[in-house]
C-alpha cells in the first residue's frame, strides 16, 4: 500500500524543493488541488507519446 500523502503542502513543497524534478511535479499539480481536482499525476501528463 502506497503512503498517504493528502496533507502534503504543494505550494511550499513546489517553491522550496531543492530537488528539481520534485518541485516541477508539485508545481503541475498545484493547479489541480486549487481547481478542487484530484492532485493526481498521469502518465499521459507527460512530455512523452506512445
Amino acid at each position: 500500500m502506497l503512503p498517504d500523502f493528502a496533507d502534503l503542502d504543494l505550494r511550499t513543497l513546489s517553491r522550496q524543493s531543492s530537488h528539481p524534478v520534485l518541485a516541477a511535479v508539485a508545481s503541475g499539480l498545484l493547479p489541480r488541488m486549487l481547481r478542487g481536482e484530484p492532485a493526481m499525476a498521469f502518465y499521459e501528463d507527460g512530455p512523452y507519446q506512445l
